[in-house]
């Protein structure tokens, strides 16, 4: 078997193998003797009929295409160990000479030769990163106001809720029903039945929470509101909208206290160790974020001196698990995916688009740390090599 590869456009290689005759005997003889047994011959017992009339049965084009198959399944793998290539794609086969189906050389007279073309994994070009330097940045520290923030988090955990017959102020929970729109055309997202908001916690658009401050259960009020100009949904964003409220239920919240007790329902003895938990929560989740964050500063660096000629296929499957993820965390946040699309007056190619850049780094920074991991000898196999390549680019960018 001999092999010769060629080396295309977008990391795609044509492998062609080629196949003496004397080499194509076994495949022929193995393709026989896998199909035989299916040949019932009248006055022969199993396996002692004439192999001339037992071929002659299953047809010569049927164990031809039989021991091809073999042969290609066969060589294939045997070529990509032997020419270290990284399939990341099914080939495309395309035979280029057939053989003649034979027991002798002579009988086969001709070689067997095919091509597969595919893509793989691509080649990447690293420059010298020596002396790239990336300065560290100054750990945050924890400070007060963030463990009250926690705190207050953890009160409004264990609230409890009274019903209220007055008007709404800051503070209460209020469930209301809502209809929006601009211009008047209702806008989808600018609508909901039943929702539970705590009034001055801004979960919704600035202003909005005030307008029902003052409203009693079963009131009902409309409104106008102008959206901030910088808001996430671009076709809102400046425009004023119109909205019909009613306030079905109002509750007080009331907050336990924060002593030993609450302390308790966390595990722990006392609000002092409490607030020590915290504290050191927040001192491991901050220096994980500037772990992180030096970590994309290092990679920002270096990125540019990545490389490689990365297939439109590879670009579109990364964009592919992006999309999907994205999806995930629209229904996490119990939004319809199209229906944010629509809001955004947006199709999926659209997005699609805009995420390609973002996918063609992400795959340069899996390539890099490729590189970084057979450079260094890391163990491919350990679950923490990629870690241990970007801790190695670290060192040596911030050394």
């Amino acid at each position: 078997m001999q092999t010769k590869v060629d080396k295309l456009k977008q990391s795609k290689v044509k492998l062609v193998v080629t196949f003496e005759p004397g080499e194509m005997i076994k495949y022929f003889d193995h393709a026989y003797h896998h199909l035989s047994p299916s040949v019932t011959l009248q006055g022969f017992r199993p396996g002692k009929a004439p192999r001339a009339l037992v071929e002659s049965n299953l047809g010569v084009t049927r164990i031809l295409s039989h021991a091809l198959d073999d042969a290609v399944n066969e060589s294939y793998q045997k070529a990509l160990v032997q020419e270290k290539l990284n399939p990341i794609s099914a080939p495309a086969i395309k035979i280029n000479q057939y053989p003649n189906y034979g027991e002798t050389v002579e009988e086969i007279k001709n070689g067997f030769e095919y091509e597969a073309e595919f893509t793989v994994l691509p080649e990447i070009v690293l420059g010298d990163y020596s002396k790239l330097k990336v300065d560290k940045s100054a750990k945050e520290a924890v400070k007060t106001d963030d463990v009250q923030k926690i705190l207050d988090n953890l009160q409004k955990q264990k609230a409890s809720f009274t019903a209220v017959d007055r008007p709404a102020k800051m503070g209460d929970l209020a469930e209301i029903n809502f209809d929006g729109s601009v211009k008047y055309v209702k806008i989808d997202g600018m609508s909901s039945k039943h929702h539970p908001v705590v009034l001055g916690e801004k979960t919704l658009i600035p202003g909005f929470e005030e307008e029902v401050v003052g409203m009693k259960k079963g009131e009902k009020r409309s409104f106008k509101i102008k959206f901030p100009k910088d808001y996430h949904a671009k076709n809102l964003a400046g425009k004023e909208a119109d909205f019909d409220v009613e306030l079905l239920e109002l509750k007080e919240v009331n907050l336990p206290a924060v002593d030993d007790t609450f302390a308790a329902d966390f595990g722990h003895k006392t609000v002092v160790e409490l607030k020590k938990a915290i504290e050191s929560n927040l001192a491991l989740e901050y220096e994980q974020k500037n772990d992180n964050d030096l970590e994309q500063k290092v990679l920002d660096k270096i990125l540019p001196l990545v490389k490689a000629d990365i297939p439109d296929e590879m670009t579109e499957k990364e964009i592919d698990r992006m999309v999907t993820d994205y999806r995930a965390q629209m229904q996490k946040m119990g939004v319809n995916f199209e229906t944010y699309l629509s809001g955004m007056k947006k199709t999926e190619a659209d997005m699609r688009k805009e995420m390609r850049d973002a996918a063609v780094k992400n795959i340069k920074v899996g390539l890099l740390l490729g590189k970084i991991i057979e450079e260094q000898k890391i163990d491919h196999h350990n679950p923490d090599a990629g870690k241990l390549a970007i801790q190695h680019l670290v060192d040596k960018l911030t050394s």
